[in-house]
């Protein structure tokens, strides 16, 4: 299993001035030094009006500027949203990130599961699962060489040829964005890649790659062209002390868990609950159930002690990798910078993985190979 990183870019009040110019400049540090500590990749998510919950609004220009303080780690974004952003525009911008990078990024694409970060731009959400649908089939044919055409429900594009091109072949990666059980499978039986989160739990998580796998095998026997990977993000915070790593981050994660419940009031407080789109009304039934696990009443320091985040010394965050591994995970993609977590903390976290994690499943991988030879 590798182990790379996902930011949402988090930036709890008060705020600065300067609030959001410092988040983005330590960003930059604390990539490059990921990449020399050998981790494998960077996600940047893609979220709009998401007040300290996540500032990441524009993920393509963050991860062109670590392209060139980069030369290895790869470069993900997850995920494009089709329904406020046009397939071309996507094509194109993200070909022209494959270039700055020398061929290192991963494209994720998705529908988003709240409608109030796509209302402000006038989009129909009636059918957005169509409108991924069609996205996904425009956006290899607009990296295809020469010229195309396109006629759909939602997109109806002339014959036209899309530049630049990619430098990957015959394109860069492209992955869904899954959070439910039909949309593992879809996944698998599409040949996409498959982005996750491992909040729902370690059985969860394994009866959804199951689905996935299952999936694959559909598109394998399809012959259709197959990228076979998972990849989870969940919060990472290490320390050599663990009793103290565990008492600093239980006030992290309190702001985290506080601030999803306020992320799902505000996002759907908008929303007539006899009109919600068919396509949201899981999501919003999701947010809005009494029994959601965000409205966990036990504290985070048990839900910590009971290991049901990477946190700790990096033992704990081994034990924990390893049941996901376990559970058919491909890649780990933990938010390092989470919450109040300081620069300093960060990076903290970031060098025990490079000194302890990081190499015990590089040696794991080495012996699996040994084992199979």
């Amino acid at each position: 299993m590798q182990i790379g990183m996902f930011y949402q870019i988090q930036v709890p009040k008060p705020w600065t001035a300067d609030s959001d110019h410092q988040k983005y400049w330590e960003l930059l540090e604390q990539v490059s030094y990921a990449e020399e500590l050998g981790l494998a990749s960077v996600w940047m998510a893609d979220h709009q009006f998401r007040s300290e919950w996540s500032h990441s609004s524009a993920p393509d220009v963050t991860l062109a500027a670590l392209s060139q303080r980069t030369s290895k780690i790869r470069l993900g974004i997850a995920v494009v949203v089709p329904p406020v952003q046009h397939p071309l525009h996507i094509a194109a911008r993200t070909a022209t990130l494959d270039i700055l990078s020398n061929g290192r990024v991963d494209l994720g694409v998705g529908r988003s599961g709240y409608p109030y970060q796509m209302a402000a731009f006038g989009a129909d959400l009636a059918d957005a699962t169509g409108m991924v649908d069609e996205a996904l089939e425009i956006i290899p044919k607009a990296w295809a060489p020469g010229e195309f055409t396109y006629q759909g429900r939602h997109y109806n594009i002339p014959l036209r040829e899309v530049h630049p091109k990619p430098v990957q072949k015959p394109h860069p990666p492209i992955w869904l964005g899954c959070s439910q059980d039909e949309t593992f499978q879809k996944a698998g039986s599409m040949g996409l890649g498959c982005l996750a989160m491992a909040g729902g739990g370690r059985e969860r998580l394994t009866k959804l790659i199951d689905l996935y796998r299952g999936g694959i095998r559909e598109a394998e026997a399809a012959g259709r062209p197959v990228h076979n990977r998972v990849s989870a993000g969940t919060i990472a915070f290490c320390g050599e002390d663990r009793a103290k790593t565990m008492e600093r981050a239980a006030g992290i994660l309190d702001w985290y868990r506080a601030q999803g419940v306020l992320r799902d009031v505000k996002v759907w407080s908008e929303q007539d609950p006899d009109n919600v789109p068919e396509d949201y009304r899981w999501h919003y039934q999701r947010s809005t159930a009494a029994d959601s696990p965000k409205r966990n009443e036990e504290s985070s320091l048990e839900l910590i002690q009971q290991g049901r985040y990477c946190i700790g010394d990096p033992d704990d965050c081994i034990r924990y990798l390893e049941e996901y591994e376990a559970a058919g995970l491909d890649e780990a993609i933990p938010l390092f910078q989470v919450g109040s977590a300081t620069h300093e903390e960060v990076m903290t976290t970031l060098r025990l993985f490079g000194k302890y994690v990081i190499p015990h499943f590089k040696e794991r991988e080495s012996k699996a190979r040994s084992a199979a030879r």
